[in-house]
Protein backbone atom coordinates (compact mmCIF):
# COMPACT_ATOMS: atom_id res chain seq x y z
CA UNK A 1 0.00 0.00 0.00
CA UNK A 2 1.03 3.50 -0.86
CA UNK A 3 0.80 6.41 1.65
CA UNK A 4 -0.78 9.89 0.84
CA UNK A 5 2.69 11.30 0.87
CA UNK A 6 3.22 9.07 -1.55
CA UNK A 7 0.14 9.90 -4.26
CA UNK A 8 1.21 13.51 -3.41
CA UNK A 9 5.06 13.12 -4.22
CA UNK A 10 3.44 11.16 -7.72
CA UNK A 11 1.20 13.83 -9.00
CA UNK A 12 3.46 16.34 -7.78
CA UNK A 13 5.79 14.87 -10.49
CA UNK A 14 3.55 14.71 -13.11
CA UNK A 15 2.04 17.91 -12.47
CA UNK A 16 5.95 19.43 -13.09
CA UNK A 17 6.07 17.16 -16.38
CA UNK A 18 3.01 19.10 -17.62
CA UNK A 19 0.44 16.43 -17.34
CA UNK A 20 -3.06 17.57 -15.67
CA UNK A 21 -5.01 16.58 -13.28
CA UNK A 22 -7.64 14.55 -15.95
CA UNK A 23 -4.43 12.80 -17.07
CA UNK A 24 -2.35 12.02 -14.05
CA UNK A 25 -6.64 10.73 -12.47
CA UNK A 26 -6.93 8.15 -15.59
CA UNK A 27 -3.21 6.60 -15.97
CA UNK A 28 -2.59 3.94 -14.38
CA UNK A 29 0.64 3.92 -12.11
CA UNK A 30 0.36 1.23 -9.69
CA UNK A 31 -1.07 3.28 -7.13
CA UNK A 32 -4.74 4.26 -6.46
CA UNK A 33 -5.11 7.75 -7.79
CA UNK A 34 -8.09 10.21 -6.92
CA UNK A 35 -10.21 12.01 -9.18
CA UNK A 36 -8.96 14.44 -11.19
CA UNK A 37 -11.45 17.12 -8.61
CA UNK A 38 -9.33 16.10 -6.08
CA UNK A 39 -6.41 16.69 -6.79
CA UNK A 40 -7.41 20.39 -8.11
CA UNK A 41 -8.82 20.48 -4.58
CA UNK A 42 -5.32 19.42 -3.17
CA UNK A 43 -3.56 22.03 -5.48
CA UNK A 44 -6.63 24.66 -4.45
CA UNK A 45 -5.85 23.62 -0.34
CA UNK A 46 -2.10 24.13 -0.96
CA UNK A 47 -0.97 19.97 -0.51
CA UNK A 48 0.68 20.06 -3.41
CA UNK A 49 3.50 21.64 -4.24
CA UNK A 50 1.98 22.70 -7.57
CA UNK A 51 -0.44 26.25 -8.06
CA UNK A 52 -3.25 26.48 -10.00
CA UNK A 53 -1.40 29.65 -11.57
CA UNK A 54 1.72 27.07 -12.14
CA UNK A 55 -0.95 24.85 -14.17
CA UNK A 56 -1.85 27.90 -16.64
CA UNK A 57 1.64 28.72 -16.88
CA UNK A 58 2.10 25.20 -18.55
CA UNK A 59 1.08 25.89 -21.99
CA UNK A 60 -2.31 27.51 -20.75
CA UNK A 61 -1.37 31.37 -20.54
CA UNK A 62 -3.74 33.53 -22.67
CA UNK A 63 -3.68 36.82 -23.74
CA UNK A 64 -7.06 38.58 -22.69
CA UNK A 65 -9.66 41.17 -24.51
CA UNK A 66 -12.64 42.48 -23.48
CA UNK A 67 -13.16 45.51 -20.22
CA UNK A 68 -10.20 45.58 -17.89
CA UNK A 69 -8.38 43.21 -20.63
CA UNK A 70 -10.59 40.17 -19.53
CA UNK A 71 -12.37 38.28 -22.48
CA UNK A 72 -15.76 39.09 -21.41
CA UNK A 73 -18.01 38.29 -23.99
CA UNK A 74 -19.82 34.91 -24.68
CA UNK A 75 -22.30 32.44 -22.73
CA UNK A 76 -20.59 30.86 -19.74
CA UNK A 77 -20.85 26.99 -19.46
CA UNK A 78 -23.40 27.41 -16.56
CA UNK A 79 -25.93 27.91 -19.17
CA UNK A 80 -25.07 24.82 -21.20
CA UNK A 81 -27.99 22.80 -20.89
CA UNK A 82 -27.01 19.66 -18.73
CA UNK A 83 -27.76 17.29 -21.06
CA UNK A 84 -24.37 18.00 -22.70
CA UNK A 85 -22.89 16.04 -19.30
CA UNK A 86 -24.11 12.69 -19.97
CA UNK A 87 -22.51 11.89 -23.47
CA UNK A 88 -25.78 10.29 -25.03
CA UNK A 89 -25.53 12.81 -27.65
CA UNK A 90 -23.33 13.36 -30.75
CA UNK A 91 -22.64 17.14 -31.81
CA UNK A 92 -21.00 18.60 -28.28
CA UNK A 93 -17.21 19.66 -28.97
CA UNK A 94 -14.28 21.15 -27.15
CA UNK A 95 -12.08 23.28 -28.33
CA UNK A 96 -8.66 24.33 -27.28
CA UNK A 97 -4.94 25.35 -29.02
CA UNK A 98 -1.90 22.82 -28.40
CA UNK A 99 1.03 25.39 -29.09
CA UNK A 100 4.85 25.20 -29.92
CA UNK A 101 7.59 25.58 -27.43
CA UNK A 102 7.96 29.55 -26.19
CA UNK A 103 9.98 31.13 -28.88
CA UNK A 104 9.96 28.20 -31.48
CA UNK A 105 7.03 29.29 -33.35
CA UNK A 106 3.86 30.89 -33.50
CA UNK A 107 2.70 27.80 -35.45
CA UNK A 108 0.01 25.45 -33.42
CA UNK A 109 -2.57 23.00 -33.45
CA UNK A 110 -6.38 23.95 -33.07
CA UNK A 111 -7.78 20.87 -31.47
CA UNK A 112 -11.41 19.58 -31.77
CA UNK A 113 -12.47 16.83 -29.78
CA UNK A 114 -16.33 15.14 -29.64
CA UNK A 115 -17.49 14.78 -25.81
CA UNK A 116 -19.88 11.35 -26.75
CA UNK A 117 -17.16 9.48 -28.60
CA UNK A 118 -13.86 11.28 -28.18
CA UNK A 119 -13.23 11.82 -31.77
CA UNK A 120 -10.71 14.28 -32.03
CA UNK A 121 -9.45 16.38 -34.47
CA UNK A 122 -5.95 18.80 -34.76
CA UNK A 123 -5.76 21.25 -37.59
CA UNK A 124 -2.01 22.79 -37.68
CA UNK A 125 -2.13 26.72 -38.18
CA UNK A 126 0.15 29.34 -38.53
CA UNK A 127 -0.60 31.56 -35.44
CA UNK A 128 -3.36 31.86 -32.88
CA UNK A 129 -5.20 34.79 -34.34
CA UNK A 130 -8.56 34.89 -33.75
CA UNK A 131 -9.50 34.47 -37.25
CA UNK A 132 -7.26 31.85 -37.85
CA UNK A 133 -8.76 29.91 -35.29
CA UNK A 134 -12.33 30.72 -36.81
CA UNK A 135 -11.48 29.31 -40.09
CA UNK A 136 -9.90 26.64 -38.40
CA UNK A 137 -12.97 25.48 -36.72
CA UNK A 138 -15.23 26.22 -39.07
CA UNK A 139 -13.72 24.45 -41.73
CA UNK A 140 -13.05 21.35 -39.79
CA UNK A 141 -16.41 20.93 -38.39
CA UNK A 142 -18.43 22.40 -41.46
CA UNK A 143 -17.35 18.64 -43.21
CA UNK A 144 -19.80 17.31 -40.50
CA UNK A 145 -24.07 17.49 -41.30
CA UNK A 146 -25.54 19.98 -39.22
CA UNK A 147 -27.57 18.20 -36.94
CA UNK A 148 -23.43 16.69 -35.73
CA UNK A 149 -22.20 20.13 -34.41
CA UNK A 150 -24.47 21.48 -31.91
CA UNK A 151 -22.38 23.06 -29.33
CA UNK A 152 -18.44 23.70 -28.56
CA UNK A 153 -16.98 24.61 -25.31
CA UNK A 154 -14.00 26.40 -25.00
CA UNK A 155 -12.04 28.95 -22.67
CA UNK A 156 -11.74 32.66 -23.04
CA UNK A 157 -8.34 32.27 -24.66
CA UNK A 158 -8.09 35.26 -26.89
CA UNK A 159 -7.74 33.05 -30.12
CA UNK A 160 -11.59 32.53 -29.72
CA UNK A 161 -12.44 36.04 -29.96
CA UNK A 162 -14.06 35.80 -33.33
CA UNK A 163 -16.73 32.65 -31.68
CA UNK A 164 -19.51 34.82 -33.03
CA UNK A 165 -18.15 33.85 -36.73
CA UNK A 166 -18.17 30.51 -35.65
CA UNK A 167 -21.66 30.53 -34.11
CA UNK A 168 -23.23 31.91 -37.06
CA UNK A 169 -21.47 30.14 -39.67
CA UNK A 170 -21.81 26.43 -37.96
CA UNK A 171 -25.54 27.39 -36.88
CA UNK A 172 -24.23 26.21 -33.29
CA UNK A 173 -24.04 27.24 -29.35
CA UNK A 174 -20.67 28.42 -28.33
CA UNK A 175 -20.14 28.45 -24.20
CA UNK A 176 -16.67 29.28 -21.99
CA UNK A 177 -15.63 27.16 -19.43
CA UNK A 178 -15.05 29.02 -16.38
CA UNK A 179 -11.35 30.26 -15.67
CA UNK A 180 -8.61 27.30 -14.17
CA UNK A 181 -11.09 25.43 -14.42
CA UNK A 182 -9.76 22.96 -17.84
CA UNK A 183 -11.74 19.86 -15.86
CA UNK A 184 -14.63 21.43 -17.84
CA UNK A 185 -13.58 20.55 -20.94
CA UNK A 186 -11.42 17.61 -19.51
CA UNK A 187 -12.23 15.42 -23.35
CA UNK A 188 -9.93 18.02 -25.01
CA UNK A 189 -7.45 18.24 -22.45
CA UNK A 190 -6.90 14.68 -22.09
CA UNK A 191 -6.45 13.85 -26.09
CA UNK A 192 -3.90 16.86 -25.93
CA UNK A 193 -1.88 15.35 -23.64
CA UNK A 194 -2.06 12.14 -26.05
CA UNK A 195 -0.93 14.48 -28.86
CA UNK A 196 1.55 16.23 -26.63
CA UNK A 197 3.27 12.60 -26.77
CA UNK A 198 4.34 12.89 -30.48
CA UNK A 199 4.54 16.49 -30.19
CA UNK A 200 6.50 17.35 -26.78
CA UNK A 201 6.54 21.16 -25.94
CA UNK A 202 9.60 22.77 -27.25
CA UNK A 203 9.00 20.92 -30.41
CA UNK A 204 8.71 23.26 -33.05
CA UNK A 205 5.12 22.58 -34.91
CA UNK A 206 5.68 24.25 -38.38
CA UNK A 207 7.54 21.65 -39.19
CA UNK A 208 5.05 18.81 -38.87
CA UNK A 209 4.08 17.72 -42.03
CA UNK A 210 0.14 17.10 -42.52
CA UNK A 211 0.83 13.20 -43.60
CA UNK A 212 2.82 12.70 -40.21
CA UNK A 213 -0.04 14.40 -38.40
CA UNK A 214 -2.92 12.39 -39.98
CA UNK A 215 -1.02 9.40 -38.93
CA UNK A 216 -0.52 10.28 -35.24
CA UNK A 217 -4.61 11.43 -35.02
CA UNK A 218 -5.32 7.85 -36.53
CA UNK A 219 -3.41 6.42 -33.90
CA UNK A 220 -4.77 8.71 -30.71
CA UNK A 221 -8.57 8.27 -32.16
CA UNK A 222 -7.67 4.39 -32.17
CA UNK A 223 -6.15 4.58 -28.98
CA UNK A 224 -9.70 6.77 -27.76
CA UNK A 225 -11.83 4.14 -29.62
CA UNK A 226 -10.50 1.18 -27.47
CA UNK A 227 -10.74 2.89 -24.10
CA UNK A 228 -13.80 4.26 -24.88
CA UNK A 229 -15.24 0.17 -25.29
Amino acid sequence: MFGKQEVLDHIDEKLSQTWSPEQISKTPCGMKMPSFKTIYRWIDERDLRSTLKDLRRKGKTRKRLGNGGRFTTGKSIRKRDKSVYNRKEFGHWEADTLVSGQGKSKACFATLAERKTRYYIAVKIPDRKGETMAKAVIDALSKFPKEAVKTITCDRGSEFACWREIEKTLQCDMYFADPYCAWQKGTNENLNGLLREFYPKGRNLSRVSPATLKKNLALINARAKKVLH
